[in-house]
């Protein structure tokens, strides 16, 4: 069985304030970054605040992953890759259940023939430190796309925003071509 993933993840939902009720999402996969926690970006275990044990857990089923493969990066027997998925979905409940209900955890296992798995907590956050950490990010991520868009549109108009790539071999600036409409 082949191996896709991807270390790209998008925050894709609005704020849980009282006008918009949708979960924001974190998803649950390994992909070589020492953290199964996604929030638009890789989220370091200490920064997460989920419980000790949890956090143990998690990193354990990453070195599982890590453990199961072989050197092409396939799934060293169906029955490894079995048990991945099914303790995935055990600790993508768990963390759902810390994080509560404002939250949807979204599991990638990356498994053939098996779908993303989603996953809300049943009730408020068992973990109310690691909900505002995720709380936290959510605004962060929010303010940060909001800007983007009024960059975008700035950029359309023909305005100057001061958004601009690097690269760094190169030494090279590219900055968003103006667009006259």
């Amino acid at each position: 069985m082949r191996m896709r993933l991807s270390g790209l993840c998008r925050y894709d939902r609005g704020m849980n304030s009282s006008q918009d009720s949708a979960p924001s999402t974190v998803r649950l996969f390994p992909d070589y970054a020492n953290t199964v926690l996604w929030f638009n970006e890789p989220i370091d275990y200490d920064v997460a605040k989920l419980s000790g044990t949890l956090t143990h857990e998690l990193s354990q089923w990453e070195q599982s992953y890590y453990d199961g493969l072989n050197d092409d990066y396939e799934w060293k027997s169906a029955g490894v890759a079995r048990r991945f998925g099914a303790e995935g979905e055990r600790l993508a409940q768990r963390v759902a259940d810390e994080l509560g209900d404002k939250f949807e955890i979204e599991l990638v296992t990356s498994l053939e023939g098996s779908p993303k798995r989603k996953f809300q907590g049943r009730g408020p956050a068992l973990n109310p430190e690691a909900a505002a950490v995720f709380d936290s990010l959510a605004i962060k991520v929010k303010d940060f796309e909001e800007e983007v868009s009024r960059a975008r549109e700035a950029t359309r108009r023909g305005e100057s925003t001061g958004w601009y790539a690097y690269a760094p071999l190169s030494n090279t600036v590219f900055r968003p071509k103006q667009h006259n409409d």
